[in-house]
């Protein structure tokens, strides 16, 4: 729908802990270029630009005992940019695979 965000999904599980999982999270939307803008546990946010664009992405981290299932979504009006910051904060947030 013209005018409406462009919505990128991704989510998988780590084995990691919650608690460190939120942690990542926050470190890739920092280092993506992005403010942290919410943290609501399992959530954190962050918004801000990302090649121009005004983007958001959400990172959800809950428990599944020993792994964590991740998921980040990414947010913008251009479809490109939505995709290029969940990209970015799921890479980083996520590690490799475990």
């Amino acid at each position: 729908m013209a005018g409406s965000p462009a919505i990128h999904v991704g989510s998988d599980t780590r084995a990691k802990s919650q608690a460190q999982a939120m942690i990542d999270a926050e470190f890739a939307i920092r280092e993506t270029g992005l403010e942290v803008s919410f943290v609501s546990d399992p959530h954190i946010a962050g918004a801000g630009t990302l090649n121009g664009n005004g983007v958001a992405v959400m990172v959800t981290c809950l428990s599944l005992g020993s792994r964590t299932f991740i998921e980040v979504v990414g947010t913008s009006l251009d479809g490109d940019a939505a995709e290029e910051v969940r990209n970015r904060v799921r890479t980083i947030a996520m590690g490799s695979p475990s």
